[in-house]
């Protein structure tokens, strides 16, 4: 009697499989804000993180199968002042609708700040600006005690002074939580769109991202480990050349997409984190100065019905980025004191 459910886990998996193997886009891609770490936490954990099933409602704008019970009526409310002086925002928001159903609504804006503007001949003739905003609507459903799938529809709008540009794109997921074994795994296929607009009259290609994460809390340590693998839809995203100058192994190809993280007392009050991430690791380290390129670390701290969420990560000396967060349980805020 449980065929029927077996054939539709095994199908989602499938064609989420099917969809990591499609050969990848080349060539310049619209939209690559999109892919860009949006909450502190996941930016503590190496950048990448996204295969945790806790109370976290980012989680699901990466993943939308992440959704569960814990996260229902969290609201998250990020920021970044990111590389250049770019400013990132953004708001993610959990329900749950009954048993095993769950939505959630998502937002991200970029403000890439104010440039020159000049004609042919280099004069200047005032400034412009450039914006970006993407809306999510998403939605997952448990099909069984195991395995959560879900999806979720964006809508994209984005200006370069004058030139506007819009699109569509979809996200799809599939979880597997092992409760028993305290064990997630997590796929997602990302970005999977179509540029209804483009800026001039060249359409491109949107920033397809496969990722399958692996997350585990240990049983006598209040201790939670997580592996991601990112952009395994195409497999050489390495530079040409090492920081040697020698033409890039295959170990390191495949290295880069990884990034790991460690999370210190898991859904306490307190939480440490920190996390590497090879890619970032190997690209931005310079030949003969050695930094500490590719590290992240951050905190989370839960006050009454609010969480507050910091997260460092470096990049190259003189460029890293601090991410600031908020997580509110709505439910308990908004609820009736009685005295």
């Amino acid at each position: 009697m449980f065929s029927p459910l077996k054939n539709r886990i095994s199908l989602s998996i499938a064609c989420l499989f099917l969809l990591a193997l499609l050969p990848a886009q080349t060539g310049t891609r619209v939209y690559e804000f999109m892919n860009i770490t949006t909450s502190p936490r996941q930016a503590a954990l190496g950048g990448n993180a996204q295969s945790m099933w806790d109370a976290d409602p980012n989680m699901a704008y990466w993943n939308p199968a992440l959704m569960n019970e814990n996260m229902h009526k969290k609201l998250a409310l990020n920021y970044v002042n990111y590389l250049a002086d770019i400013q990132m925002a953004t708001a993610s928001f959990a329900y749950q609708w009954d048993d095993r159903s769950f939505f959630s609504v998502h937002g991200q804006y970029m403000d890439y700040g104010d440039f020159m503007a000049a004609d042919e001949i280099g004069q200047v003739i005032g400034n412009f600006g450039a914006k970006d905003i993407n809306i999510q609507l998403a939605f997952a459903y448990n099909i069984s005690d195991f395995f959560t799938v879900g999806a979720g529809a964006k809508f994209i709008h984005s200006q370069i002074e004058m030139y506007r540009s819009y699109g569509i794109a979809a996200d799809l997921g599939v979880v597997l939580h092992d409760i028993d074994y305290n064990t997630n795994v997590a796929l997602s296929v990302r970005n999977l769109g179509y540029q209804l607009k483009p800026y001039d009259q060249l359409r491109e290609p949107l920033p397809l991202q496969v990722n399958l994460g692996v997350s585990h809390k240990l049983e006598h340590v209040p201790l939670e480990v997580t592996a991601t693998l990112h952009n395994l839809q195409t497999f050489d995203m390495s530079d040409p050349e090492s920081s040697t100058g020698q033409p890039t192994s295959i170990y390191r190809k495949a290295i880069d997409h990884v990034s790991v993280g460690a999370e210190l007392f898991p859904g306490r009050g307190f939480n440490l984190r920190a996390g590497y991430n090879f890619k970032r690791g190997n690209e931005l380290n310079p030949r003969q100065n050695k930094n500490f390129s590719g590290v992240t670390f951050g905190f989370g701290l839960r006050v009454s019905s609010f969480r507050l969420e910091y997260a460092h990560a470096q990049y190259y000396p003189g460029s890293n980025t601090d991410h600031f967060g908020l997580i509110i349980d709505l439910e308990n805020f908004l609820e009736p004191r009685y005295y």
